[in-house]
C-alpha cells in the first residue's frame, strides 16, 4: 500500500512539474515576442483555451448525468409504453373481432332461413339442415363471443349484476336494462336468441316434413319474434287435424332403445 501511495505521488509530482514547466514556456515566449499587442494576443489565446478545456470538462459532466437518468428511466418509459400499446391493441383486436362475430351471428344464419322458408321440400334443404352441423355452428359464434367478452376488463360484470334479475325483491325489468349497457353482453345476448331460433325453426321444419304439416308460415315468424312462430305451429297442427304430439319420452312402447339420442 505504501508503495502504491509513492507511486501515486510521484505521478502527481510530475503532472505538476510538466504543469508550471509549460505555463512558463508560454510566458517566456510570450514576453520574447516582438511586440505587445503580440504578448497580449497570445495570453488571451492561452486564457481562451484554458476557459474552453474547462467548458469542455462541464459539458462532458453535464451529458454523463444526463445519460445516466435517460439510461435509467427511458427503458422504464419504453417498457411501460410499449405494455399500453400491446394492452391497447390487444383490447381493440378482441373487440373487433366481437364485433365481426357479432355480424356472423346475424347475417350469416339467413340463407339457411330462407331455405327452410322458401325450399322445405327441397334436397339441398334436407342436406344442409337435416343434421346439427349449422346449430352446431353457430353455438361455438356464441360460445366465442362469450369466452372474449370474459377476457375483457370487467368482463365478468354483467354475469355478477346477473343475480339482480333473479332478484325477487328487486326491479328485474330495471337490472336487465342496466345489463343491457354492456356493449359484449348485448353480442352475447343477441347471437344467443339468433341461435336458438334457428333451432326451433329446424324443430319445426322437421316436424312438418315427418308428420306432412305446411311450416313456411310457421318458421318465418320464429325466424321474426321467436316464440309465436312454435305457437303458430301449433296451431296449425291442429287446424291441419294433425294435433300436436303428446309425450314421446313417456310411449316406451314406439321408442327404440337401441336408437341414438338425437
Amino acid at each position: 500500500r505504501k508503495m502504491k501511495t509513492n507511486y501515486v505521488w510521484l505521478i502527481f509530482i510530475n503532472h505538476l512539474i510538466l504543469v508550471i514547466t509549460s505555463h512558463k514556456f508560454a510566458a517566456v515566449s510570450a514576453f520574447a515576442a516582438p511586440s505587445c499587442s503580440d504578448r497580449t494576443l497570445y495570453f488571451s489565446r492561452i486564457a481562451s483555451t484554458r476557459n474552453e478545456g474547462q467548458q469542455q470538462i462541464r459539458d462532458r459532466r453535464r451529458n454523463a448525468s444526463s445519460n445516466l437518468v435517460v439510461s435509467a428511466v427511458v427503458p422504464s418509459l419504453v417498457e411501460d409504453a410499449t405494455q399500453f400499446i400491446l394492452a391497447t391493441n390487444k383490447g381493440a383486436n378482441i373487440n373487433e373481432l366481437i364485433r365481426q362475430a357479432f355480424g356472423v351471428a346475424t347475417f350469416f344464419p339467413q340463407p339457411f332461413w330462407l331455405l327452410l322458408i322458401l325450399l322445405p321440400n327441397a334436397t339441398v334443404t334436407k342436406l344442409i339442415l337435416g343434421d346439427f352441423k349449422v346449430v352446431t355452428l353457430f353455438c361455438l359464434v356464441h360460445l366465442f363471443i362469450v369466452l372474449a367478452s370474459i377476457s375483457e376488463p370487467n368482463g365478468t360484470a354483467p354475469m355478477i349484476e346477473f343475480a339482480n334479475v333473479f332478484d325477487p325483491a328487486g326491479n328485474q325489468q330495471e337490472a336487465m336494462v342496466h345489463m343491457m349497457t354492456y356493449k359484449n353482453f348485448v353480442s352475447e345476448e343477441w347471437s344467443h336468441v339468433l341461435t336458438w331460433d334457428l333451432l326451433v325453426g329446424r324443430w319445426i321444419w322437421l316436424d312438418g316434413l315427418r308428420r306432412g304439416i305446411f311450416t313456411s308460415h310457421s318458421v318465418l315468424l320464429t325466424n321474426l319474434i321467436g316464440p309465436p312462430g312454435l305457437l303458430l305451429h301449433f296451431v296449425t297442427c291442429w287446424i291441419s287435424g294433425k294435433g300436436v304430439e303428446g309425450n314421446k319420452a313417456l310411449d316406451t312402447d314406439t321408442v327404440d332403445k337401441n336408437a341414438p339420442i338425437v
